[in-house]
């Protein structure tokens, strides 16, 4: 579904699909059309809403949950919302992995999560595909040219990288606090909190804020190949790609000893895991890193089923008998739904309202 075509509204965790009767026809032509539906991603009351139509028309469909529900609820929400939030978040993880015809997810660890609060998922599926753009060779002098714009002119500086959304969950500010003296800490990404981290852009002391744009894959294989360490004190990522991208570049990974992290960093082997809220630990990694301490700066072997070899078992399949059955039973759950997200929604446009107003 062209995005020209449907409404959006604004939410604190970026730009979201609204669950309005017109997108849902939409997706109910999409999904019509359609051998295989895959559901992954943020969440969105249309992905449940794609769940419910695949049942609906007999359409196989994968979900991959990517994203850490409670986590996400507990970094942006506070009070009614953050109520409201929780039980619509989680409700659509049940809705979505019990109905699907299959659900996997990007981890172990948060594969581990999953099992305890008793979500159907089948295992840990890897996406290898989506990292072609940062395996190709590039000159010496196309690095140093990146390392010279990502130093702020100081190349001989060490350079401590982040990539990624620019919102409160990724918690950024650790990052900044727990900074080496001398050292250059750049930021690259785009979000909702784009705004501030361009006001934070200081290349004189050391803060270099990349932010206006979304940087093309092939500029960020340079980065991260020009940059001494990656970096990051987010502690919800089921996965968390970056680190993936940054080892495949050759770029040793220091980030939060949580989520999907752990199962693709190795303490002195390709990084370390840290507690950022610790900034001398932080400190004490990133000085190892420096000495070169390191034994094989290069993506752990991973145990995961290629996300590929799903898709063409399940293309043009069929849906499971009991499934108009599932419709029948399922229809009042994907009511309640529909009706907590429309509440939800209104509740982040008065948000954005209010923001816009007390907004100097």
């Amino acid at each position: 579904i062209g995005r020209a075509d449907v409404s959006y509204y604004n939410s604190v965790r970026g730009p979201l699909m609204s669950a309005s009767v017109h997108n849902i026809v939409l997706m109910a032509r999409a999904v019509r059309q359609q051998d295989l539906v895959i559901i992954s991603g943020s969440w969105t009351f249309m992905n449940c809403a794609a769940v419910y139509l695949s049942l609906l028309f007999g359409v196989p469909c994968i979900t991959f949950v990517t994203m850490n529900s409670k986590a996400a609820v507990d970094s942006n929400f506070s009070g009614a919302t953050w109520l409201l939030s929780y039980c619509l978040y989680m409700a659509s993880d049940y809705f979505n992995c019990f109905l699907s015809t299959v659900a996997w997810t990007r981890s172990a660890e948060y594969l581990k999560i999953l099992n305890e609060r008793h979500v159907r998922v089948q295992g840990v599926v890897s996406c290898e595909d989506q990292y072609e753009a940062f395996r190709p060779h590039d000159s010496q002098a196309d690095i140093a040219e990146a390392r010279n714009l990502l130093s702020g002119g100081c190349p001989e500086k060490p350079l401590l990288l982040f990539c990624g959304r620019l919102r409160q969950e990724k918690r950024i500010p650790l990052l900044l606090a727990a900074r080496p003296p001398n050292m250059v800490l750049v930021i690259v990404g785009n979000g909702t909190d784009a705004e501030y981290y361009k006001k934070l852009h200081n290349p004189a002391k050391g803060i270099i804020c990349l932010v206006e744009e979304m940087v093309p894959q092939a500029r960020l294989r340079l980065f991260y190949k020009a940059a001494d360490i990656h970096v990051s004190a987010s502690d919800f990522e089921t996965l968390g790609n970056t680190v993936h991208e940054a080892l495949l570049c050759g770029c040793p990974a220091i980030v939060q000893r949580a989520g999907g992290y752990i199962s693709q960093v190795r303490d002195g082997q390709n990084g370390y895991l840290v507690d950022w809220e610790d900034a001398q630990e932080a400190q004490r990694a990133v000085k190892s890193v420096l000495k070169h301490e390191l034994t094989s700066v290069m993506p752990l072997p991973k145990k995961a089923r290629e996300a590929m070899d799903i898709v063409a078992e399940y293309a043009s399949g069929r849906t499971s008998a009991l499934a108009p059955l599932m419709v029948i039973v399922s229809y009042p759950a994907i009511c309640l739904l529909w009706g907590m997200s429309c509440l939800y929604e209104r509740f982040s446009l008065e948000s954005t309202r209010a923001e816009r107003m007390t907004d100097p």
